[in-house]
C-alpha cells in the first residue's frame, strides 16, 4: 500500500505497507497521517488513526524494543507531573523488524523549540530539577548493567560494559570500520579504567541514560517542560552516565553547568565524563553504521590529555 505523507508543503508517496499493517493490527485502523523521523537506532513514525495520534518505532537491530518498553514503564514511576509515553504493544520483540507502539506525548523537543535566552534558562532549571529528583531515587544494592545483569558496585558493571566494547573492537566487523591504530588506542584506554580519578559513587541511582535536550519535550504554547522520551536503558546505575549526555545536543543550553551549580561534584568529573562519552560512542559504532574516525580521534585525544593531568598518588 502506498500512502501520502505531507512534508514541507509537498505530498510524498511512499511505500508504507509495514506501517499500515502495524496500525491495522495494533491501533485498529488505517492511518490517514504519517510523519517520519529517522533516528540513530530506529525509524520513528507519528501516525494518526481516527482522532488518535500514536508512535511506531521500528528498530534496525533486534533487542531494543523490549529494553525501551521496560525503560518507559520504569521511568514513569518516578516522573510525576511529566508525561512519559505508554506502551501499547510490542511487535515481534527480539526479531528482525521488531517495533514498539506507544502513545504520543504532545510536545516539541526542547532542542528544536527554544531560542529565547529566558526560556532556555527556565528549561535548564526545570530539566535539571527533574534530573536531580531522579538521581535522588536510590536502592540499597545492585548496579544494573546494559547486559541485564546486576553488579555489587559500579566499577564491576562498567568493566563488564568495557569488555563488550573491547570484544567488538577486536572483531573483524570493527576492523572493516575503524583503522587499526584507532582500535588499538581505544582498547588501551578501555584497559585503563582503573586509572580514572575515583568518584564518591555511593548507592545506585535512577538514570535515564540518554538525557539530552532533544529527549525532553516542552509545551508548544507555554514552552515549559512537559514530557520525556527515549529512555531506552533507564535503570539503577551511576548518575554520571546521565551527566555526560547533557551537552550532547544544544550545549548552549548549559544543562551540565546548571546541574553542577545545584549539585557540585569532584574535580575528576570532567575526565570521567569524557571517558564515558567516548565509550558510549563506541557502543553506537558497534550497533549502527556510524564510524566517524575523525570524531573519535578528537575524543581519544581529549581523554588522553585529561588522564595525563591526573595527579599521581604517592
Amino acid at each position: 500500500m502506498k500512502l501520502g505523507i505531507q512534508w514541507g508543503g509537498a505530498m510524498l508517496i511512499l511505500d508504507q505497507g509495514p506501517v499500515v499493517r502495524l496500525c491495522q493490527t495494533y491501533l485498529g485502523g488505517t492511518p490517514h497521517q504519517v510523519e517520519k523521523v529517522t533516528g540513530f537506532y530506529a525509524d520513528v513514525y507519528m501516525v494518526t488513526v481516527g482522532a488518535v495520534r500514536s508512535v511506531l518505532k521500528y528498530y534496525r537491530l533486534p533487542g531494543q524494543a523490549q529494553l525501551e518498553a521496560a525503560g518507559l514503564d520504569f521511568l514513569r514511576q518516578y516522573s510525576h507531573g511529566i508525561k512519559i509515553p505508554e506502551v501499547i504493544a510490542l511487535h515481534t520483540p527480539g526479531d528482525i523488524g521488531e517495533a514498539l507502539i506507544m502513545t504520543y506525548v504532545s510536545g516539541i523537543p526542547a532542542s528544536h523549540a527554544l531560542e529565547s535566552p529566558v526560556m532556555i534558562d527556565r528549561f535548564a532549571d526545570e530539566c535539571t530539577d527533574l534530573l536531580l529528583s531522579w538521581h535522588s531515587v536510590t536502592r540499597p544494592t545492585g548496579f544494573s548493567g546494559l547486559d541485564g545483569c546486576q553488579y555489587a558496585d559500579f566499577a564491576s558493571s562498567y568493566q563488564a560494559f568495557l569488555q563488550q566494547r573491547i570484544h567488538w573492537l577486536k572483531s573483524n566487523w570493527a576492523a572493516q570500520r575503524l583503522g587499526v591504530h584507532l582500535r588499538e588506542r581505544l582498547i588501551a584506554l578501555a584497559e585503563q579504567f582503573d586509572a580514572l580519578p575515583p568518584a564518591a559513587i555511593g548507592l545506585p541511582t535512577l538514570i535515564h541514560d540518554d538525557c539530552h535536550a532533544a529527549n525532553f519535550l516542552v509545551d508548544p504554547e507555554t514552552q515549559r517542560l512537559c514530557g520525556v522520551i527515549d529512555p531506552c536503558h533507564a535503570r539503577f546505575a551511576h548518575k554520571e552516565l546521565d551527566l555526560f549526555h547533557l551537552s550532547d545536543v544544544r550545549p548552549d543550553f548549559k544543562l551540565l553547568p546548571t546541574y553542577l551549580a545545584k549539585s557540585p561534584q569532584d574535580a575528576g568529573l570532567r575526565t570521567r565524563l569524557a571517558y564515558f562519552s567516548l565509550f558510549d560512542d563506541i557502543k553506537h559504532a558497534a550497533a549502527t553504521h556510524w564510524d566517524d574516525e575523525e570524531w573519535l580521534w578528537r575524543k581519544v585525544d581529549k581523554v588522553d590529555v585529561l588522564m595525563a593531568q591526573i595527579p599521581l598518588v604517592a
